[in-house]
Order: C-alpha cells, then sequence, then structure tokens
C-alpha cells in the first residue's frame, strides 16, 4: 500500500470513527433532551445562533485552512496564529457582552441578553482550540482528535441531560455548550504535542492572511446567509416556530454533515498533496461524489418517507409541525457535501478568491428567494432554502468543469443509479410498514425493510462503493 493511499485509509477510518460517533452521541442526547425540553428553548437558541457563528468564523479568519494548506507550515506560523485568535476571541466576545441588549431589544426577548453574555464564553475557549486542530489535520491524526471530540460529547452530553432533567429550559442548551468547548481545550493540551512560541512573525501572518482573508469573508457570507432564516424566522414568527424549523434542520443535517466532514477532512490534505495531477483529482473528486450519493441516497428517501414516525417516536408528538419541514428540508442534504466537495478543490488549488466569488452570487440568491418568500410561512421559506441549495451546487461546479471537465451534469449522472436505488427500497420498505398502526412498528419495519432492500439492489448492481465499505470493514487494517 503506498504511503498516500494509507495516509488515506488511516485518515478515513479514524475520521468516520470521530464522526459517527459522535453524531451517535449528539443523535442520542438530542432525543433525550428534545422530550424533556420545549420548542421555545431551542428557539432561544437559534435566534443567537448567527451571532455566535459569526463571531467563531471571526476568530479563525480563515486560518484553519490557510495552515493545512500551507506545504511549508512551521511553528512560527501556528505560534502567529494561535496568539492572533486568542486577541480577536477577546475582543468579540467584549462585543457580544456590550451588543446583547440591542439583540435582545431587536427580537423584544429580554432573556437573550443574559443568553448571549455567558453562551459567548465559547468564542474565546474555542479561539484556543483552532490551531491545535490545525496541527493535528495536518500531521492526518485523526485519531487524537476522534478521542477529543468523542470525549467532549460525552462529557457535555452527561451534563445537559442532568440539567434538563433538574428543570434548566434553555439554560440546558446553554451550559451543554460550554462544558463540550471547555472539553475540547482542555483536551487538547493535554493530548496535542503542540506548544506555542513566543513569536508572532508579522511576514507570516501576511502570507497566512493573504489566503485565509478570502475564505474567512465568503465564510462570513456563507454563514450569514445560512442564518438569516433562522433571523427573520425567529423576528416575524414566534420562538415556539423557529423551535420546529432547527429541529427539523438538525435532524437532514445529520448525515449531511457527517459526510461532509470525514470527506472534507479527510480529502483536503490529499487533495493539496495531488493538486498539481489532474487524472488524480478528478479520480478522487470521482470517488468522493459517488460515495457520497451511495450513502446520502438512501438516508434522504428514509427521511423523505418516514418522516412523521421518525419525529412522533423519537421526540413525541409535541414536535409534529417538524414533519413536514422535515421532509422538505431533507431535499437539500444531498446538495451540501456536494457543493463541499466541490469547493474543497479550489482550497486545495489556493484559490480562496474563486471561492469567494462563488459564495458572493450564491448569497445574492438566497437574498432574493428571502425576499420572495418570508411572507407566507414557514413551508414556502424552507422549499426557497432547497431551491437556493440546488442551484448553488450548479455554480459551485463551474470552475470544477473548467480546470478538470467534472461538470454538474456528470456529477448528477454519476449519482442517478444510487437515487433510483434508494427509491425503489425506501418505496417498498414504506408500503409494507403501513400495514401497522403503531408509528414505532412502522419506522423499525419500514427502515429495516428499506435497508435490507437497499444493500440486496446494491449487491445485485455491484456498486464499488458497497465493495469499497465491505474490504475496509473486513481488512484487518492497524490503525496507529
Amino acid at each position: 500500500m503506498s504511503i498516500l493511499k494509507r495516509k488515506t485509509t488511516i485518515g478515513l477510518v479514524w475520521s468516520s470513527i470521530d464522526k459517527f460517533s459522535t453524531l451517535m452521541i449528539h443523535f442520542i442526547l438530542g432525543i433525550l433532551l428534545a422530550r424533556i425540553l420545549l420548542p421555545e428553548d431551542y428557539g432561544l437558541i437559534g435566534m443567537i445562533t448567527i451571532f455566535i457563528a459569526i463571531s467563531q468564523s471571526l476568530v479563525d479568519s480563515g486560518f484553519f485552512t490557510a495552515l493545512v494548506q500551507k506545504k511549508d507550515v512551521n511553528n512560527n506560523d501556528y505560534s502567529t496564529i494561535f496568539y492572533f485568535n486568542i486577541i480577536v476571541g477577546i475582543i468579540l466576545y467584549c462585543i457580544l457582552f456590550i451588543g446583547a441588549g440591542f439583540i435582545g431589544d431587536f427580537y423584544e426577548t429580554p432573556i437573550l441578553i443574559d443568553i448571549i453574555k455567558v453562551i459567548g464564553i465559547n468564542i474565546i475557549i474555542t479561539s484556543t482550540t483552532i490551531v491545535h486542530k490545525a496541527f493535528l489535520t495536518t500531521k492526518i491524526d485523526f485519531k487524537t482528535l476522534a478521542i477529543i471530540n468523542i470525549t467532549s460529547a460525552l462529557l457535555g452530553g452527561i451534563v445537559g441531560i442532568y440539567l434538563a432533567i433538574n428543570g434548566y429550559g434553555v439554560w440546558t442548551l446553554v451550559y451543554q455548550s460550554i462544558v463540550k468547548s471547555l472539553s475540547i481545550a482542555i483536551l487538547f493540551w493535554v493530548l496535542n504535542q503542540w506548544k506555542p512560541n513566543l513569536v508572532f512573525d508579522k511576514q507570516s501572518f501576511n502570507a497566512l492572511f493573504g489566503f485565509g482573508s478570502k475564505l474567512m469573508i465568503s465564510g462570513l457570507l456563507k454563514i450569514f446567509f445560512n442564518n438569516i432564516y433562522l433571523v427573520i424566522i425567529g423576528k416575524i414568527y414566534k420562538a415556539e416556530e423557529l423551535g420546529y424549523f432547527t429541529r427539523a434542520t438538525l435532524f437532514k443535517q445529520i448525515p449531511a454533515t457527517l459526510v461532509t466532514t470525514v470527506l472534507q477532512s479527510v480529502t483536503f490534505p490529499i487533495l493539496v498533496e495531488v493538486i498539481d495531477e489532474d487524472s488524480k483529482v478528478k479520480n478522487l473528486l470521482e470517488r468522493s461524489v459517488k460515495l457520497t450519493g451511495f450513502v446520502l441516497f438512501p438516508i434522504i428517501t428514509m427521511l423523505l418517507f418516514f418522516a412523521k414516525p421518525i419525529i412522533i417516536v423519537l421526540i413525541t408528538s409535541k414536535w409534529l409541525p417538524t414533519v413536514v419541514l422535515l421532509q422538505i428540508l431533507s431535499l437539500e442534504i444531498i446538495f451540501h457535501p456536494l457543493q463541499y466537495i466541490n469547493l474543497n478543490f479550489l482550497n486545495a488549488k489556493g484559490r480562496s478568491d474563486l471561492f469567494l466569488k462563488l459564495e458572493l452570487i450564491k448569497n445574492v440568491l438566497t437574498v432574493g428567494a428571502i425576499l420572495a418568500t418570508y411572507r407566507f410561512g414557514l413551508i414556502p421559506l424552507s422549499i426557497s432554502y432547497v431551491i437556493v441549495s440546488f442551484i448553488g451546487f450548479f455554480i459551485n461546479t463551474y470552475y470544477t468543469k473548467k480546470y478538470i471537465s467534472y461538470s454538474a451534469f456528470s456529477q448528477l449522472k454519476d449519482l442517478f443509479p444510487y437515487l433510483l436505488v434508494s427509491i425503489a427500497a425506501s418505496g417498498v420498505g414504506f408500503f409494507i410498514s403501513e400495514t401497522f398502526n403503531s408509528y414505532l412498528t412502522q419506522l423499525i419495519t419500514g427502515i429495516g425493510i428499506s435497508l435490507v432492500i437497499y444493500y440486496l439492489l446494491s449487491y445485485m448492481f455491484k456498486f464499488k462503493e458497497l465493495i469499497e465499505i465491505q474490504n475496509l470493514i473486513s481488512s484487518r487494517i492497524i490503525v496507529k
């Protein structure tokens, strides 16, 4: 096995362990919390999500990707960015602390003032971890990252369950996030070998900022326009309705985020290494797209067919309005990771300027979609969200087609077989499950049958992704 292939394999194994384990922890704990807490509690956090997300993006300033992308990165680079992150984190927390009153007045919800002042501490904590994560990612040390993420998710979850049971309401979500962030920071310092030098290299900063600043701007725009839906819903509608929307978003984000983060964390360092060899780059992107379709299409179709029993069984009927929102938003799942696959190519190529250009175009579309639908309710808003994502996929593939001749239509053609098989499998599972009266029986029977049929059809049509996954599971790889 070549060194590059071994790096990819080991990285994929540990990154998959990390993402799958943390996903399951968050999913199970999220279900338990949703059964105890109210939709309004999640709506209140949704109102301030945009402010926290923008602050954290400013702290990063694109330096995480810049450090990973730089081939000759050294300790002066890491140390310089480390101190910059902390200074910016402190400044931004102070701004949020002072501006908390204005945010509370905007939403006409006074409790948000105290929530922002407390949850904003996460910004300072996170600022100390960005360089640690970049160092481990550059070394493709996903084993340590897995240990850190899984442990912190468990600690945060345990605290969250305890607080929810004892009636802390929305503060459960606040304190849970702080415990998780603090756990990550402590574990990075304990388990990571990297330590900062007492140096701030202006030349290093300028070089990294030249690349990272464009990513920062595009990241800020992406965060703003992705979360503007939450701002509009929180301002115009009730906190309870925002809670339904955020819960539907979370359910559909779980699989999309899992696939996106695994592919991005593993393929980006590898793309950097082979970026000058077009044939290898195209092959890597094709494999990523096909693997994405193979994994996500059955999930999408099962969410569409079984949304109602999923919601009622897992988080009770008080969340029933979430069902139709989940069915609509689940259509966006496939385009989320596909956009990242194509944008990863531009980042690895060092063309963050093109990355920014594409984000600006998509953000204009987002504004138009919101203006056209916000007055008509959550369902039209959700539909516009999916449409923008679909169009965004075609925009993001423009330069992929230009540089390596892998167009949007070529990618959709690669995905089509998985779509047909997924619809067939979930459709049969759904119609059989409808013969039962119990939602729990419908859910277990329907999903079980769908998965079995999907596996059999994948085996019948000899999908390479199934064979690769089976070989990966059965092979005796020693992960060090």
